[in-house]
């Protein structure tokens, strides 16, 4: 009893072990060591079985190539990712949670050992072929069955010794080696001294019928392909230990690569010599050297065989035990190698798995050729070489590899399609060739590229990358954008496809375009828009036909939609309100080129449907590019979909007056100040004013909800944060004071006569705001969550901050992302005109406001009471007012 719970110990231990990362100091490989481990690993009698199928297929000098570099260049690329097991002391399983979930590595851990653990009935078979052959060379004839008990004890003996644990294997492993490399030395001698040297060196296979060189050649480094990548599923434990990544990734390519495919040669040129003798080719090493040298040494090299396909099983059973016993931690140990001893005794009695030697090559590397794209793919251009470890190992508090109750359905898709992309090339049951020229490729290489394009093209559209990147909070991607790439003019391809998406978008709202005095206007000119909502990216495009045009965009849209797509729509990135010199001197670039540049200067939505103010800038930009001014005024736009409550009002009709406000003349004849005056003029705006005068009746009956956002402080009583919205009305916690908001856009008082618009109570709000900053009584000083937004990928969560703001503008404390340490960033005044301010962002994040720096976006959400985006903005633009 003693025995068996030691050994479960010892087991349990080895889990853990091989579960929790290897610290440095507890590495114990160096090149050599780990490169004769995995040598010994992958020297096995199946070698020999893979060179006897090469052999059928091309001839020794093709054969020769292929086993080597196909073997090298297939191990060049797949064992890339067995830098991150030694960088973080942990094997592929582990990395694997983050491509597939938890649950998802799980149910690839069955079905690896279904499609892998094969290869240890090969071994049986070779066993029990062995000893079959050496009693026929000494005259003895097997009787029926013997071969199925002999294979059968091959299983049992291997069984028992991993059932007996780690000290077995460590003590079997030692011998282990030896006597393999031990075997293929002698092969080698008697294969090469018992024929010509000619025989083996010229050596061609006959045709079978409805075969070709050029088919056989494919499929010989589809099998070289199949038999390096199959062996991962017991190699991917040893890489952990070593010292250096260079070791671990060298050791694995030069171990398969070298030390294997040597011995698959070996394989051949034992059937090779044997066809030439005796005219029937064997993989059985025992049988050849009986035949080719003397009986004695047949027997000898029985032992070896013997010893090795026993031990083999031995260790195959031992790691796929543990493999099965981290994902079913509460089943038995005992239990596991029973059950995959069963499996392999399954085979065994099938006795059919060296017929189906080459079938069963290719479908196991259909399992994994997409698993060796997707670890490359996720391991170098999706995660960067880094891993959320807390959450791969799955401790409390830790879940973006939980993905979908535990699967990454995006890895699983990519995966199963990958799979089925090599069924669709060829299939490997009745061999046939169903795409010619994609087999060119090899089902596996074809496999290979195939799910690395679709996981690589899945993981940019936005949407999936937030869903495969939860981990970007602890191994974000930290490059700023780049601000100074020349962005490209709009897709001409693209181009009508925009205007056709934009025009069934806005279909529905009766869009009407008035232009003035644009006969003649052709680029390059700037356009100057009001911003209202997202319709207006919607709307600007088909004002501007034919012409096609740049835009510039804060960078969360890049974010959103994804970089490449919104370059190609022609747009450009920048952060709002900063002083952004590479934004200038790309909008002179559009010009220069004779491009269209439009720019929407409020800079934000308009939060009420009224204008901001006007920048002076505006006007110096008119100036120094010396080309036509048309502005863009839109209208209906913020009715349609309020940043308060972006719930669409099907009943809005759009308009827009495109307008000639300025020739280029005009810009260098005209102050500063009176090209300021026009333009502000052309793009003024009243969203509540166009409703009644377009007659347009908003009865929704959410039409109110949300509006408390920007109206925060109650009108009647004057007490902030007390307004509530719901549906149609707004009304105020304090005193009670209710509203109506009418079909036609007044807020009519119900408890008392009276109405007043929605603009007019902003603008009352504003001139409070203003107040209690020049009389010194405006103060903000809170706890808020603070998220970074540095490039087009992701956002960083940079925990708990604090924010203040005051006379002397703000002052922003969180631990900064780059330094490692906590910081505070301070915003003067005159540099913060305004703040981008957001109800609820992305309507799920909430209310919040942004600062920003040149390369980076700091969205700011509260964590306590007393904060308001629209009070901050009103304090912030009046500081800026009063400190210019």
């Amino acid at each position: 009893m003693s025995k068996v719970r030691n050994t479960e110990e010892q087991v349990q231990q080895e889990v853990l072990f091989g579960t929790w990362p290897v610290l440095k100091k507890e590495r114990k490989y160096g090149f050599i060591d780990a490169l004769l481990v995995l040598s010994g690993y992958c020297i096995a009698t199946w070698s020999y079985t893979q060179g006897s199928y090469l052999a059928t297929l091309v001839g020794f000098k093709q054969l020769l190539i292929g086993a080597f570099l196909a073997a090298l260049f297939m191990l060049l690329v797949y064992q890339l990712p067995v830098i991150l097991s030694v960088r973080y002391g942990i094997d592929i399983w582990i990395w694997l949670r983050s491509v597939f979930g938890p649950k998802g590595v799980n149910i690839l851990t069955i079905a690896i050992i279904v499609v892998n653990f094969p290869w240890y009935a090969v071994c049986c078979e070779l066993f029990a072929g062995s000893m079959e052959n050496l009693l026929g060379i000494f005259g003895i004839t097997p009787f029926p069955g013997l071969h199925l008990i002999l294979s059968l004890s091959c299983v049992i003996l291997g069984t028992l010794i991993a059932y007996r644990g780690i000290s077995s294997i460590t003590w079997t492993t030692r011998i282990l080696v030896p006597l393999l490399l031990l075997v293929g030395v002698v092969v080698v001698i008697v294969g090469f001294t018992s024929v010509p040297m000619d025989v083996i060196w010229n050596y061609t296979p006959e045709l079978t019928e409805g075969t070709s060189r050029s088919f056989n050649y494919i499929l010989s480094i589809e099998a070289n392909f199949a038999f390096v990548i199959t062996l991962v599923g017991g190699m991917a434990e040893v890489p952990r230990l070593c010292k250096s990544e260079r070791s671990g990734y060298y050791a694995g390519v030069f171990g398969q690569g070298i030390a294997g495919s040597f011995f698959v040669v070996v394989g051949a040129v034992m059937a090779i010599a044997m066809q030439h003798v005796t005219g029937t080719m064997s993989d059985d090493p025992t049988l050849m050297m009986a035949t080719l040298a003397v009986p004695a040494l047949g027997l000898c090299s029985l032992l070896l065989v013997a010893f090795a396909n026993i031990g083999t099983q031995a260790v195959g059973s031992y790691i796929y035990g543990v493999m099965l016993k981290s994902t079913f931690p509460k089943t038995s140990y005992r239990i596991l190698i029973l059950v995959l001893g069963a499996y392999v005794s399954i085979l065994c009695v099938w006795g059919k798995i060296i017929e189906y030697f080459g079938s069963f090559l290719t479908i196991g590397a259909l399992v994994y050729a997409p698993l060796a794209a997707l670890l490359f793919v996720d391991f170098f251009m999706v995660r960067k070489q880094k891993i959320d470890l807390k959450s791969a190992f799955g401790l409390e508090g830790h879940d973006n590899y939980q993905y979908t109750k535990g699967f990454n359905i995006v890895g699983a898709v990519c995966f199963v399609l990958g799979f089925a992309f090599s069924l669709l090339i060829y299939d490997p049951i009745k061999s046939v060739v169903h795409v010619k020229w994609l087999f060119v490729l090899t089902p596996t290489g074809a496999s290979f590229l195939f799910t690395a394009l679709l996981y690589l093209g899945l993981s940019r559209i936005p949407y999936i990358r937030r869903y495969i990147r939860r981990d970007c909070s602890v191994v974000p991607d930290t490059r700023p954008f780049d601000r100074y790439k020349v962005p490209p003019k709009q897709n001409l391809f693209l181009t009508p496809l925009i205007w056709l998406v934009c025009k069934i978008i806005v279909a529905p709202y009766k869009l009407k375009i008035e232009k003035h005095n644009m006969k003649g206007v052709k680029p390059p000119f700037l356009v100057l828009g009001t911003h209202q909502s997202f319709y207006d990216f919607y709307v600007s495009p088909l004002c501007l036909i034919p012409f096609r045009a740049n835009y510039i965009s804060e960078l969360e849209g890049f974010e959103a939609y994804g970089e490449w797509i919104y370059r190609q729509v022609g747009c450009l990135g920048t952060r709002k309100f900063i002083n952004d010199r590479a934004l200038l001197i790309n909008i002179k670039k559009v010009i220069d080129r004779g491009g269209i540049m439009v720019i929407y200067p409020e800079a934000r939505y308009a939060n009420v449907g009224t204008q901001s103010e006007l920048q002076m800038s505006v006007a110096k930009l008119a100036k120094h590019l010396n080309v036509p001014v048309v502005t863009l005024n839109m209208k209906g736009n913020y009715l349609l979909s309020p940043i308060w409550n972006l719930k669409l009002r099907k009943s809005v009709r759009l308009h827009a007056d495109v307008d000639l406000a300025l020739t280029a003349e005009q810009t260098q004849e005209m102050s500063l100040q009176q090209i300021h005056d026009i333009l502000y003029d052309k793009l003024s705006y009243n969203e509540y004013e166009y409703q009644k005068k377009a007659g347009i009746k908003i009865d929704d009956s959410f039409r109110a909800e949300g509006l408390h956002k920007a109206l925060y402080r109650c009108i009647w009583c004057g007490t902030d944060f007390s307004t509530v919205t719901d549906g149609s009305r707004i009304r105020c916690k304090k005193c009670g004071a209710e509203f109506e908001l009418s079909p036609d856009g007044d807020l009519i008082r119900k408890d008392r006569e009276g109405k007043i618009t929605i603009p007019e109570w902003y603008d009352s709000i504003r001139e409070d705001v203003d107040k209690e900053v020049d009389e010194g009584r405006y103060s903000l000083d809170i706890k808020v969550k603070v998220v970074a937004l540095p490039n087009s990928v992701n956002f960083i969560d940079c925990g708990e901050g604090r924010l203040k703001h005051g006379s002397d503008g703000f002052d922003l404390t969180f631990n900064d992302y780059r330094q490692k340490k906590e910081i505070t960033l301070h915003f003067a005044p005159k540099s913060t005109i305004s703040v981008h301010t957001e109800y609820n962002y992305r309507d799920k994040f909430g209310e919040c406001i942004t600062l920003s720096t040149l390369d980076d976006t700091y969205f700011l959400y509260p964590l306590e009471e007393g904060f308001s985006a629209t009070k901050i903005q009103f304090a912030a633009e009046h500081l800026a007012k009063i400190n210019n």
